[in-house]
């Protein structure tokens, strides 16, 4: 173990057992040992008093920190990509959302949609005044269109009692009682429509 340490201190680096880094104030960890000869600098003495000492670490915190601008300036186009990918990606992420949300709207809608028109089938209400269900749960719908029922059946005048006899106007083929010509299907459907 002696040679090992004699050898070290031929080789001009001081021995690990004697460099106390109370010794050192402003080494920085992890940065090294200074390269001086044990002849050059007495134990406890500052090692930034000496000149060529000083000037030594110096020049090496510049290379460490030339080799670290380099890394940086190596690794800065792909940062700039990474961050470039993220922001489009945070984009399309945004465009699904919104999309997701709209879709679920539209969904809801169409929901709504269907449930009045089958409340209405149900309850005989006639297509003009389906929008007074309103919206809400198809509970809330089917109560509405319930109500909405029973106040046409109550408004709605009560037929007069029709005999049953049939009508010979009303025979296949024959012409209307008003004698008045046949019409085409176009103008049935128009009449049909309203127009």
């Amino acid at each position: 173990m002696q040679d090992t340490a004699d050898t070290t201190q031929a080789a001009g680096q001081p021995d690990a057992s004697t460099t106390d880094a109370a010794q050192q104030p402003d080494a920085q960890p992890g940065s090294g040992t200074q390269d001086t000869s044990a002849g050059q600098q007495p134990q406890g003495a500052d090692p930034w008093a000496d000149p060529d000492a000083a000037r030594k670490e110096i020049e090496k915190l510049r290379r460490e920190s030339a080799s670290w601008r380099t890394k940086y300036r190596e690794a800065e186009p792909q940062l700039t990509e990474y961050q470039q990918w993220q922001e489009s990606q945070k984009t399309e992420q945004q465009k699904l959302h919104d999309a997701k949300e709209a879709a679920e709207r539209e969904l809801g809608d169409l929901r709504a949609t269907n449930t009045r028109l089958m409340a209405a089938a149900t309850h005989n209400i006639p297509p003009d005044l389906i929008d007074l269900l309103g919206s809400g749960s198809d509970d809330e719908i089917n109560a509405r269109a319930e109500m909405l029922a029973e106040r046409l059946k109550a408004s709605a005048p009560t037929p007069s009692p029709t005999s049953q006899r049939p009508v010979e106007a009303l025979t296949p083929g024959a012409a209307t009682a008003s004698g008045a010509a046949t019409t085409s299907p176009d103008e049935w459907i128009r009449r049909m429509a309203g127009r």
